[in-house]
Order: C-alpha cells, then sequence, then structure tokens
C-alpha cells in the first residue's frame, strides 16, 4: 500500500545519499530461481570504473555474486559489456537502472543482501526494449524473466520504474521527507 510505496521511495533516495562501506553480509542472498546457493557469502564491493555499464550510477557499492550468479567482478563487467549498445538505444528510461540492478546490485550496510528489481520495473523495460531488440534479432532473454521478480505491492522491498515514485499524496511526501532526516542518520554511522 501506500507505506510500501513511501518505504520503496525513501529506499531510492537513500540510493542516492548513502554510500555504503565493503562489508560481508549474512548468509543470504539472491533469489534461489537463480541457481544461487543461500550458503555462498555475498560480499560488498565498490564498483569499478571499468563496470561501465554501471559505474556512475548513483551508489558506490555493489554485491558479489550478484544477482545473475557472476561471482566475481571480472565477469560482472564482461558480461555487463554485451548491454551497452541496449543503453544507447534509450528504448526505456529506466534501462540502466533495471540492468544494473541485476549485474551491480546496489549494497547497503542496513541491507542483508541485494534488493532485486521489481516486476513493473522489469515489465516496463521489456515492453519498451524488445521492438528495439527484435529489429537486431534479438530475443528478450530468459535470464531477465520478469515474472521471476516482486510485485512492488506485496512484502519484498523491490526496486520501482521511475513513474511508480511520482504517484504520492502530500501525507505520503511529508512521511518520505521525515523517513530522509531518519536515513541521513544512518548513513552518517
Amino acid at each position: 500500500g501506500k507505506t510500501m510505496s513511501v518505504f520503496l521511495l525513501s529506499l531510492s533516495l537513500l540510493l542516492w545519499v548513502c554510500h555504503a562501506s565493503d562489508t560481508v553480509a549474512p548468509e543470504r542472498l539472491g533469489p534461489l530461481s537463480l541457481g544461487l546457493s543461500p550458503s555462498v557469502r555475498s560480499v560488498c564491493k565498490p564498483i569499478p570504473s571499468t563496470l561501465s555499464l554501471c559505474h556512475g550510477i548513483g551508489y558506490r557499492h555493489m554485491w558479489i555474486p550478484n544477482l545473475l550468479g557472476h561471482d566475481s567482478l571480472k565477469e560482472a563487467r564482461q558480461q555487463s559489456a554485451a548491454w551497452l549498445p541496449l543503453i544507447s538505444k534509450l528504448c526505456h528510461g529506466d534501462t540502466k537502472k533495471f540492468l544494473c540492478s541485476l549485474f551491480a546490485p546496489v549494497c547497503l550496510p542496513e541491507l542483508s543482501g541485494p534488493v532485486r528489481p521489481c516486476r513493473s520495473l522489469c515489465e516496463a523495460v521489456r515492453d519498451g526494449c524488445v521492438p528495439v531488440m527484435s529489429a537486431f534479432g534479438f530475443p528478450w532473454p530468459e535470464m531477465f524473466n520478469c515474472s521471476r521478480f516482486p510485485d512492488p505491492r506485496g512484502t519484498e522491498l523491490c526496486i520501482v520504474a521511475s513513474g511508480e515514485q511520482e504517484e504520492r499524496t502530500a501525507e505520503e511526501v511529508r512521511r518520505e521527507e521525515a523517513l530522509k532526516g531518519q536515513w541521513m542518520d544512518v548513513c552518517q554511522l
């Protein structure tokens, strides 16, 4: 509901405000549906400048392994490079946000693992980019199957599409401002 929307929006603001430190997370990682073992330890790493797709995205640290199962920065860099041309096609405004949520999921010390993209973010990017990809003979890949991502109205925290953040009431904006102050305190710890 509205409380979850405020929380999602507050997390989005936090992504731009906080800079996570290098940490090792508890034994938890993204969805088992991606074939990742829950015993794999997640580690926060700075996003290297060589990871061109996501360097400068608005946060500085990412989880390794990432949500696509890449267990090294080198592998994430190599695999993400193939998606740079899609960004240049401007098929959807959130393409980079979606891809980076998978290749370089934001690492925040307050969370024990990566935050997945919301299903609606995936669907919006897919719907905008499939025509462009099809024109070049590429299908939407199974690894980006939108049905595996959470519904933003559910209980799992997820990265929302930009448009979903705009529909806020005055009360939600006031609560967001109050939360922003609390997040600022957390960021300074």
